[in-house]
């Protein structure tokens, strides 16, 4: 199966002295033979946004696709104007990403918090023992403070198997959700990132009033365990490879994870919203 853009931007673009095959209808001018031999190869790893079945080099080589010619038409312009190919291949992926990759996920038994069902929707994928995943939870609380009518915030599972502890804080949030208590448990279990035990768990929800018994059935249950799984799996398939990672209204957000950044890509996303009324 082709490797979507987001897979070569994550690797790294290796194809520079790659022939440089012609981009019909693409400005190449100024450009080197190494320049357009990148340009090339990049556009053959990305399906086609008016055909999937296709690579926008394909769809670029048959005309049948303006948004294609487009995309590489902004690489060329990005070459011209002294960018590297590193910072060019940066450009293009997020610039495909941004125009023509929807990510959907089930959020309807998924932790959330903030408006109630709000037009600006933010999928946190996050790890409870990945450190940089506490950083992100004072971030998103100042987001969702700066736009307490427009974002919803929601928390998806994403356990990664090298942290001892990071499966069973998974189950004891989602244990405690069931109680009304997601949010709580989720900031205890952040806040004491560094003491986590199986023991730990238990003394939390004692100490957030939870009816413990059922809570340390909870933990169990394959229901559980099922979700996380489902969840990890709607992260892959969204091409995730680390946390945190977050998706705004379905796309992958690739700018700088401060408050500032994403609250100014809100923003620009409440723009576009309003400018279709």
């Amino acid at each position: 199966m082709r490797r979507t853009l987001i897979a070569v931007a994550l690797l790294g673009w290796t194809a520079a002295g790659a022939h440089a095959q012609p981009l019909p209808g693409v400005d190449t001018k100024g450009l080197v033979a190494d320049e357009i031999g990148a340009l090339s190869a990049l556009m053959k790893e990305g399906a086609c946004p008016c055909n999937p079945r296709l690579s926008l080099f394909e769809c670029i080589e048959k005309k049948s696709c303006p948004q294609a010619t487009e995309l590489a038409a902004f690489g060329a312009d990005r070459f011209r104007d002294g960018d590297g190919i590193e910072q060019v291949r940066e450009a293009v992926v997020r610039k495909y990403l941004d125009e023509h990759v929807t990510f959907t996920f089930e959020l309807g038994d998924t932790p959330s918090k903030g408006a109630k069902d709000g037009r600006i929707q933010i999928v946190e994928f996050a790890d409870f023992e990945c450190p940089h995943c506490a950083l992100m939870r004072p971030v998103l609380e100042e987001v969702v403070k700066a736009y307490p009518k427009d974002v919803t915030v929601y928390f998806k599972q994403f356990p990664l198997q090298h942290h001892m502890f990071a499966d069973l804080a998974a189950r004891a949030t989602l244990a405690a959700h069931r109680q009304g208590r997601f949010w709580p448990m989720h900031d205890l279990i952040f806040t004491n990132q560094g003491k986590l035990s199986a023991e730990k768990f238990v003394e939390f929800a004692t100490e957030l009033g939870l009816n413990v018994e059922k809570f340390k059935a909870d933990l169990e249950d394959p229901a559980l365990a099922k979700q996380i799984q489902r969840d990890r799996q709607e992260a892959i398939d969204a091409q995730l490879t680390g946390t945190p990672t977050l998706y705004i209204n379905g796309k992958l957000y690739t700018e700088d994870k401060s408050p500032e950044a994403i609250k100014a890509y809100v923003q620009k996303a409440i723009g576009k919203l309003e400018a279709k009324k």
